[in-house]
């Protein structure tokens, strides 16, 4: 019913009920007074319904009502609905016609009969507050329904599908412990899902633990997917760019932002992969029927279902990141028509937006971080607040979030690139803690005074950071670009209509160490190359010509017929699909651009020598001014001085003496064909500069023998480069020595009876198995015969000797011999001592050698593999099957003796099933027992020297004999098993040395005479592990030790340079390398090292080392 007498919009108690409607309580009560102004009949209206759908005929809009007794009709629409739709009423017809701004229909008053009394208002109150939504949307209230999100999304031909790699292993299930407050979380959340239809409870062969992480209202549950992800196929569909979206904002005016509530649930899972979904719990096993959160796909299933749905919509007024979509427009019509067709297809396609976070007909608001306006794009200003409570990082995670937050907004901060080149910089060191191989996110970085100040001076840009207008492409722009040493930088600009000129966006880098070393023009067109590239969705194709503003004059040289080279010519073709000139500004005028490559107050440091390419030290050539070639002559090895070295040797060679008539001579220097001839007198320089210097590389024969062919000859100049290469100590060092190891296979000799002869090792590292982590394994090398032992962890020296009363000494007695690595417990003087009162021999392998006990390393490995067949998940019951390992491993035939130990030992085997052994007649004859085991014994030692020989043929195959070597003789020793202190082993020598022989042991051990720093290294080698060093010194003829300096009855040798600092138990020590050329580099401590310029040249070159 029409009243427009009545100041609202009623409603019975009656309808309201049987509708559902929740009723709300207004602020004021209502009182309705009669015409006279006496109060109506009833009590005074104290509540009011939300927002409700009502339709009449195809018409349909949202309205709110007080509930009210006085109302002889179940609804009665007053002056508030007659003020917005102005109808107007024909009453001879009986119809009435209005208007809402969207549609134009006719009710008549049998339309609002047909609806009385249930249909008087068709749409259920959704609860939802629509006082902030424009009414012309009121009718797309279920849009923004927080109980229509409730339902479970229909199947779609966009369905999320799982597709896991057949081949992997399915990750096994795991459970996470909770607290209490989080499985009350838990179970609300599962309540509330499966009540929702969106999860289920599931019997799944794999499922990913659950856990919580704390948010602003509670605890959010994450589902740990990653095992899954792991071994998933990921969807390839992109995610858009953020610049790119950005970009379609130029000529906006009218903003509308809408935020979808549970996006991802509004995605069904294929049937047949939702057992894929399943996660655990303390409540049990459930999966989605939904898509989650944290599958690695799932943020690209959406965005194409979000896609396809407003495909004809997209960059037309409508900009989408996943669940983000926001609405932009001309005018305020344009805008309407625009939100309602999208409102539209989200109700068609039951997709929901969060009310609370949508904001509608804005001129100004915050979008994926940004702050978007008509007046451009700026940073969000709470996120600019947040950034200046930051604290300065100290931990590599901490300076990785930082960074990643600031470039995100890099394109709002000039010289961005430059400014943060320390912190990136610093990214690359090594924190308190890790290795070269290894980067720990929590590792300590040496933050320094100039980060410090580049921080603060990032945080003081985000907080000043200037507006972004929208780059218009129906407006010529201004492209300003400029390079330096160090980095390029670019500013894209458009006029405003005062015609000053705004910056759209900025671009800048850093050049990598190749792009360092262009020359000036080719870094500043790569500065032009790299700004036209990444703003060609602007730049490319517009009709207006653009300008492009550089210092740089010789740029005009791309755009201009000449010849180029490859890279160039690459570049002009670029440049051609733009239309633009260039126009000059010197630096002093290009402030804006310029002020992105070089920054007042950059600090070019961490960069090294800017500008230079190589230094003269790492050429190894000495750079002369003018005034200083005038002042002294030039240095040893210039061209003009050998060209003048050449003719004065060339007097006093023998050889061109006596054969001058196979020469000619060119400008007065000798040479053979094309090629400069070389007295034996400046041989070794020469052969020095084609293989020393830098500009050579101490290359190996045949390059350095070519390079030296380009210029020079002498007649046995294959002869001298190899010589030459063969005594270079460099060489020796760096180089790795190739073809098949040295030293022949060399057999221990062969016991003659059981238990004589035994190895011994540990298997460490074990996981936890009943209290234990070690296992003591025991081998006779007669037999084969093994016992393992756990411990609960390596034993001392006196522990080991209990031990070995106990397990081997009570069984078999006292062996003659003992094979054992050089373990602390086996190299310990009380070990000794206790084998000596045994009258044991100790037999200890050479060092980084463990093919000295072969015997032990098979058993261990055979011992393994029996654990790792019948090891649980957890691994934690290793110690209990050592008994069946044992009896297993001996009570199996042994490769070679061809019996099993029980066999030998024993004298029977063991049938594997015993029960039947009784069913077949024995073969056993009375007789002594003994006898009958001491006589299988000489077949077993005929079987082991056997299988020795055979060992030995196919070992030997792969090694190559080793040098006779001598006492005296200077090896080099390979660094592969030694610790380093310098950072990276891969620039580390491969050998050290030389060092002189001191004993040769046996034809494949020697041992060696090392240093005193070295006194804790086992100086005796195997010959694999050596090189021999040359014993001719032709070329390299070693320069005699300076004079020593005596103090008091002291010889010492002046300190040539310090290689390294440590700090042992508070006090500082350092690695000099003595004048001495016989001396070999020492730790030594601070208080003795006086070198002062040294020691600061040292801390000055190294501030992260340990210093006083």
């Amino acid at each position: 019913m029409l009243d427009c007498g009545c100041t609202r919009c009623l409603i019975t108690p009656e309808l309201a009920n049987r509708l559902g409607v929740e009723p709300n309580p207004l602020k004021t009560p209502v009182v309705f007074a009669q015409l006279d102004g006496t109060p109506a009949y009833g009590v005074p209206v104290t509540e009011k319904t939300g927002f409700l759908r009502m339709t009449m005929g195809s018409h349909a809009e949202t309205l709110q009502f007080v509930i009210s007794t006085m109302a002889h009709q179940p609804v009665i629409l007053g002056v508030p609905w007659l003020r917005w739709q102005n109808p107007q009423i024909d009453w001879k017809r009986e119809t009435f016609t209005f208007w809402d701004g969207n549609c134009n229909f006719e009710s008549t008053p049998k339309d609002i009969e047909v609806l009385e009394p249930e249909g008087a208002i068709a749409a259920m109150s959704q609860g939802v507050p629509l006082e902030s939504v424009p009414r012309v949307y009121h009718e797309f209230a279920e849009v923004f329904s927080e109980k229509e999100c409730d339902q479970l999304p229909p199947h779609r031909k966009t369905d999320c599908a799982i597709e896991i790699d057949p081949n992997a292993k399915l990750p096994k299930p795991k459970l996470y412990a909770m607290s209490e407050p989080e499985k009350r979380a838990l179970r609300e959340f599962i309540d509330k899902n499966i009540e929702r239809g969106f999860i289920k409870p599931s019997q799944s062969p794999m499922a990913a633990p659950v856990f919580f992480r704390p948010k602003a209202d509670g605890l959010r549950l994450v589902v740990d997917y990653r095992g899954l992800n792991a071994i998933s196929t990921t969807n390839q569909y992109p995610l858009p760019l953020m610049s790119e979206m950005l970009a379609q904002l130029g000529e906006a005016r009218i903003f509308t932002k809408l935020d979808l509530r549970e996006a991802f649930y509004r995605i069904r899972i294929k049937d047949e992969d939702c057992w894929k979904t399943a996660f655990n719990c303390h409540l049990g096993q459930y999966h989605f029927k939904v898509l989650p959160f944290g599958l690695c796909g799932g943020p690209k299933v959406f965005m194409q279902f979000i896609n396809e749905t407003f495909r004809d919509m997209l960059y037309k007024g409508v900009i989408i990141y996943l669940d983000d979509i926001l609405l932009y427009s001309k005018s305020l019509a344009e805008h309407i028509r625009l939100t309602r067709e999208v409102l539209r297809r989200l109700k068609e396609n039951q997709l929901y937006a969060k009310l609370s976070k949508c904001e509608f007909h804005k001129t100004e608001l915050d979008y994926l971080g940004f702050r978007i306006s008509t007046k451009g794009i700026a940073m969000d200003p709470a996120k600019v607040q947040d950034v200046l409570a930051w604290e300065p990082p100290r931990t590599r995670r901490q300076l990785q979030g930082f960074l990643g937050f600031a470039n995100f907004y890099r394109q709002f901060i000039k010289d961005f690139a430059k400014l943060s080149l320390p912190l990136t910089e610093l990214l690359k060191t090594k924190g308190v803690g890790e290795t070269r191989k290894t980067k720990t996110p929590g590792a300590k970085l040496n933050w320094t005074p100039e980060c410090q100040e580049v921080f603060e001076e990032l945080k003081r840009r985000f907080t000043s950071q200037p507006i972004l207008v929208h780059a218009q492409r129906d407006k010529p722009f201004v492209v300003h670009c400029d390079a330096s040493e160090a980095a390029y930088g670019a500013i894209l600009l458009q006029a405003d209509d005062e015609g000053a000129l705004r910056p759209c966006a900025y671009l800048s880098r850093k050049f990598t160490e190749t792009e360092r070393n262009w020359r000036v023009w080719e870094k500043e067109a790569f500065a032009v190359k790299a700004a036209l590239s990444h703003w060609r969705h602007f730049l490319e194709g517009t009709e207006a010509q653009f300008e492009v503003w550089t210092d740089h004059k010789n740029l005009q040289a791309l755009r201009t017929p000449q010849r180029l080279n490859a890279k160039q010519l690459r570049w002009a073709q670029f440049f051609n699909r733009f239309n633009f000139k260039l126009k000059f500004f010197p630096g002093t005028q290009n402030r804006m651009a310029d002020a992105l490559s070089r920054m007042p107050d950059a600090n070019y440091s961490a960069l090294g020598e800017v500008g230079t390419v190589f230094t003269k030290e790492q050429l190894g050539l000495m750079v002369q001014t003018r005034a200083t070639a005038k002042e002294k002559p030039p240095p040893s090895g210039q061209p003009h001085e050998l060209s003048q070295e050449l003719r004065l040797a060339a007097d006093a060679d023998p050889w061109l003496q006596s054969h001058r008539d196979e020469l000619s001579q060119t400008g007065g220097l000798w040479t053979h064909g094309s090629k400069y001839y070389v007295p034996e007198e400046l041989r070794g320089r020469v052969l020095a500069q084609a293989h020393d210097s830098k500009l050579a590389g101490h290359f190996g024969f045949t390059k350095t023998l070519k390079l030296l062919n380009r210029q020079f000859w002498w007649p046995t100049i294959r002869k001298d480069v190899k010589g030459y290469l063969q005594e270079c100590p460099v060489c020796a060092m760096a180089k790795q020595k190739v073809g098949r190891p040295e030293g022949l296979l060399q057999s221990v000799a062969d016991p003659s009876r059981p238990w004589t002869d035994i190895a011994m090792d540990f298997v460490v590292d074990l996981p936890n198995s009943n209290g234990f982590n070690t296992i003591w394994t025991i081998i006779d090398l007669f037999s084969k015969q093994a016992h393992f032992v756990a411990l609960k962890r390596l034993p001392t020296a006196p522990e080991l000797a209990k031990l070995f009363l106990q397990h081997v000494f009570r069984l078999h007695g006292c062996p003659k011999r003992i094979i054992s690595d050089r373990g602390s417990q086996f190299t310990s003087r009380f070990w000794k001592s206790f084998l000596g009162i045994l009258g044991t021999e100790r037999a200890l392998s050479t060092a980084f050698h463990p093919e000295t006990d072969g015997a032990t390393e098979r058993v261990q490995k055979t011992l393994q593999q029996f654990l790792r067949c019948y090891s649980t998940y957890q691994q934690d019951q290793w110690s209990s099957m050592l008994p069946l390992a044992e009896y297993c491993i001996n009570n199996s035939d042994h490769a070679s003796t061809g019996v099993s130990p029980f066999k030998v030992v024993n004298g029977r085997d063991f049938p594997p099933f015993p029960a039947l052994q009784k069913e077949l007649p024995s073969d056993e004859k009375p007789g002594n027992w003994g006898e009958k085991i001491a006589a299988a014994w000489p077949s077993v030692q005929e079987a082991l020297r056997t299988a020795k020989v055979d060992y030995k043929k196919y070992a030997d195959r792969k090694r190559t004999a080793p040098p006779d070597y001598k006492v005296g003789e200077l090896v080099y020793l390979s660094t592969k098993h030694l610790k380093s202190t310098q950072p990276s082993r891969k620039l580390s020598p491969r050998y050290v040395g030389p060092f002189p022989i001191s004993a040769v042991v046996n034809p494949v051990t020697v041992r060696l005479q090392l240093p005193h720093r070295w006194r804790k290294v086992h100086p005796v080698f195997h010959v694999s592990l050596l090189k021999p060093a040359p014993n001719t010194h032709r070329w390299s003829k070693p320069g005699a030790d300076p004079v020593p300096i005596m103090v008091g009855a002291h010889t010492h040798f002046e300190i040539k340079d310090i290689l390294d600092s440590k700090k042992s138990r508070g006090k500082l020590y350092y690695l000099v390398q003595w004048s001495s050329q016989t001396l070999h580099p020492e730790w030594v401590a601070a208080e003795h090292v006086k070198a002062p310029k040294l020691r600061k040249q040292f801390h000055t070159k190294f501030p992260h080392k340990p210093g006083p």
